[in-house]
């Protein structure tokens, strides 16, 4: 397991703690925390990256982020970081509803559930996110997401993988990879995107990646039902040359969205980068007027 005591983002001027939150019996999920010594404003962000998604992706956007407010950053159950306890896993343990309501249970533990506070995610924690403020469930003044998946698919002629044993996974990655590389990702124009996906896969825990992969696809969730039930002010940023993330989507959830912006971005590499911080910025300042 990562050294977490160890800050993997070292934001200036910030105080770095970590929090292990019981989400459920026998789970507890990593919460890293950052605290500006001389806060713009201590109004926090709650931060939730992607599926399996690694920290040292986000690490260029952390530092700016953390050196203006306090930044929690939630590592979902998926993740090497979460302890589960659980000897018999199942699909649904790791499925988008028990994934958000896990955030529900760490913001209300922590005490960060507030009109206060602005969710930001990406992909699949963006569409967490999204599920967890349906009805109002986790109370927060704004959500910027980043990518949303509106659903989870995968071509028949690969959804055999989902359904082999966990420890046939490092073999396997490869071919994901090789697959991601030559028919998902334009290598050429998002060549940052393809190394996020590369470091990701390698480092995922093989059990957990399998599960919620079927929890997604096989499962065949969709963000959909009572998505106008988030009442609050929603950004949905994407890329045109995003290819894994499909803009058509994303402006259908915005047209499903009471109070829905859409922040249209250069590349993927932009939403992952410093960059992205004056839109947050510039949205976060909007939502509060």
């Amino acid at each position: 397991m990562d050294d977490f005591l160890i800050d993997p983002v070292t934001p200036p001027d910030s105080v770095y703690t970590t929090s292990l939150v019981c989400v459920q019996n026998g789970v507890h999920l990593r919460v890293m925390i950052w605290r500006p010594k001389k806060p713009v404003t201590e109004n926090p962000v709650i931060f939730v990256p992607g599926w399996v998604s690694a920290i040292s992706g986000w690490a260029p956007l952390l530092k700016v982020m953390a050196a203006r407010r306090p930044v929690y950053y939630i590592e979902t159950r998926e993740k090497r970081s979460a302890l589960v306890e659980k000897r018999k896993l199942k699909p649904v343990d790791f499925s988008i509803g028990r994934i958000a309501e896990d955030l529900v249970v760490v913001c209300r533990q922590l005490g960060i559930a507030s009109p206060t506070s602005t969710v930001i995610g990406s992909s699949l924690g963006a569409t967490a996110l999204l599920e967890a403020l349906k009805g109002g469930r986790l109370t927060a003044g704004a959500a910027f997401l980043i990518a949303p998946n509106s659903e989870f698919r995968a071509p028949w002629y690969l959804q055999w993988m989902l359904f082999l044993p966990a420890f046939l996974y490092h073999g396997i990655k490869y071919f994901v990879l090789w697959y991601i590389k030559n028919f998902m990702v334009d290598v050429k124009k998002e060549p940052e995107q393809m190394m996020r996906y590369n470091e990701t896969l390698q480092a995922a825990h093989p059990q957990r990646i399998k599960l919620s992969a079927r929890a997604a696809i096989s499962g065949h969730y969709q963000v959909w039902p009572y998505l106008d039930s988030v009442r609050i002010p929603v950004a949905l940023a994407y890329a045109a040359t995003d290819t894994l993330h499909s803009s058509t989507n994303i402006r259908l959830m915005a047209d499903r969205l009471p109070h829905a912006t859409v922040v249209t971005c250069p590349s993927n590499r932009y939403m992952h980068d410093a960059e992205v911080m004056q839109d947050i910025e510039a949205f976060i300042l909007k939502s509060t007027i």
